[in-house]
């Protein structure tokens, strides 16, 4: 993985822009379990909001893979919590301080919405789901509360106990910036060749079908668990 720039270090892996952390605050913070789910989830919302940040819970274990080159064409920063020596098993992770990291960096940022992967079959994705849930809670000892919490699926994600079609309520049309989340998929070809999912041509016929529920061209769809009307206009 290319990495550049300033880092703030954890766990031995570097994140790029994290050193802006809290100085800026996000209107979107996206939860990625890996590098890749952001864009195949939402990367159209990310290309649409004005300052997003992505967490990924872990670095990929593939050098090539070029987050830099996808941050760039998306617009959004990240960090990365966790080394590759974790990928696939956050289930060894101590919960409490994965949700503690991301209490933290939601306290810091104080993001309107908040975007966390639907459980599937993948286990790091369940991890991230419930961590994602924990961190979000009212009750937290932050007591920050995101606006909007809602969940993202991908094409890999309809194989699991989440991820109902009936269940997808928020449509975001992404026909605008479709174009830039297929050329971001195209950056993860070399370390997801051969992952169905992953391919370009999947990615936007999926985005296609979605569209099609609402008219436009293309559109990403989520399930929101939380969304606070403060009494303004819908």
């Amino acid at each position: 993985m290319t990495v550049d720039g300033q880092f703030l270090v954890r766990d031995g892996h570097a994140g790029r822009f994290a050193e802006t952390l809290g100085s800026q605050m996000a209107d979107l913070l996206v939860l990625a379990p890996h590098m890749d789910d952001e864009t195949l989830g939402c990367g159209g919302v990310l290309a649409l909001a004005e300052d997003p940040l992505v967490v990924f819970a872990v670095a990929p274990r593939d050098e090539g893979t070029e987050i830099n080159a996808v941050a760039k064409l998306l617009g959004f920063r990240y960090i990365v919590l966790h080394g590759a020596e974790w990928e696939a098993r956050l289930l060894s992770l101590d919960r409490r301080e994965l949700v503690r990291r991301l209490e933290e960096t939601l306290h810091a940022e104080r993001p309107a919405r908040v975007l966390i992967p639907a459980p599937s079959h993948h286990q790091d994705h369940v991890v991230v789901f419930e961590a994602g849930v924990s961190a979000t809670r009212p009750m937290s000892r932050h007591g920050y509360v995101a606006r909007m919490v809602a969940t993202y699926e991908y094409p890999g994600s309809v194989w699991g106990r989440d991820g109902h079609e009936h269940e997808l309520n928020y449509f975001v049309d992404i026909s605008q910036v479709c174009s830039r989340k297929i050329e971001a998929v195209k950056q993860y070809q070399g370390s997801q060749s051969g992952r169905p999912v992953a391919e370009q041509e999947v990615v936007t016929a999926w985005a296609r079908l979605r569209g099609s529920t609402i008219g436009v061209s293309y559109a990403e769809a989520f399930r929101i668990l939380r969304l606070v009307d403060e009494g303004g206009p819908p």
